[in-house]
């Protein structure tokens, strides 16, 4: 069995690629757990981490979420809930942006309802809400949420008295969700909504564009009849099953970045 702080070390390296290292952590998921889920956990509570679990945490989240070690979602959604800016601070925009969604994916299977309750909370960055919506989404094409019940809550959140402002970005990933999914039913409900200026009312030509965005893409998900293809067309890949995850992984983790 190998040490904790030698794990922790070489993840941490921000100079070598850990190849070895993650491939032992694969293949030991109860090591994995025992070092990773307290030092997430820590996180989640607001406790310290010390500079090691700090440079070790992005890939070590990563490793938890492609093993789906149990009560890893209950950890991560704590620390998007109620340590927005720690977990920012942790993962890195790229890493926000680009991994976090499929993080969620791999540990959301079954948690559709708190992923929608991240995505309607709004004293949380847009990148985590959209990230939140992203993995319910998947939820939804996968059929762990029923067309109507995804309907209703897609309609819902537009004509909520706490919808976010006209201006907010999450109103793209919001037509981005209904047009992967299919749901003609909401164009027009949608398009009234541009029209109004209820959404998307910060450019009018930005709005424009991405309607017709919006458009082109919910005529793809109506016609692409390969489920597994359109996800991976889409970018609802859960962490893990992509080409290249782990090596584009390494290089976004915030340690690597403070070296450029």
């Amino acid at each position: 069995m190998l040490d904790r702080r030698d794990i922790l070390e070489n993840l941490a390296d921000p100079e070598t690629y850990p190849a070895k290292m993650l491939a032992y952590c694969l293949k030991n998921p109860d090591r994995s757990a025992a070092i990773f889920l307290p030092i997430l956990g820590k996180a989640a509570n607001g406790t310290d981490l010390d500079a090691l679990e700090q440079r070790s945490f992005y890939l070590g989240l990563h490793i938890l979420a492609v093993l789906q070690i149990p009560n890893t979602f209950d950890s991560v959604y704590g620390l998007a809930t109620q340590q927005p800016l720690l977990l920012t601070n942790l993962l890195g925009e790229a890493g926000l942006g680009e991994t976090f969604p499929r993080v969620l994916m791999c540990v959301g299977n079954g948690k559709a309802t708190d992923l929608w309750e991240g995505f309607q909370n709004d004293k949380l960055d847009f990148m985590i809400r959209d990230a939140f919506l992203r993995a319910w989404t998947y939820e939804a094409l996968k059929g762990r949420v029923t067309a109507v019940s995804a309907e209703r809550s897609l309609r819902g959140f537009l004509k909520s008295e706490d919808a976010p402002s006209a201006d907010d970005p999450i109103w793209s990933g919001w037509l981005i969700a209904i047009a992967d999914l299919g749901y003609s039913e909401l164009v027009s409900f949608a398009r009234d909504a541009v029209a109004s200026g209820r959404i998307l009312a910060e450019d009018e030509n930005v709005a424009a564009k991405e309607f017709e965005g919006f458009e082109t893409a919910l005529g793809e998900a109506q016609s692409d009849t390969d489920l597994p293809e359109f996800l991976k067309a889409r970018g609802y890949i859960p962490f893990g099953e992509g080409d290249g995850d782990w090596g584009n992984c390494f290089v976004n983790s915030p340690q690597s970045h403070k070296m450029r």
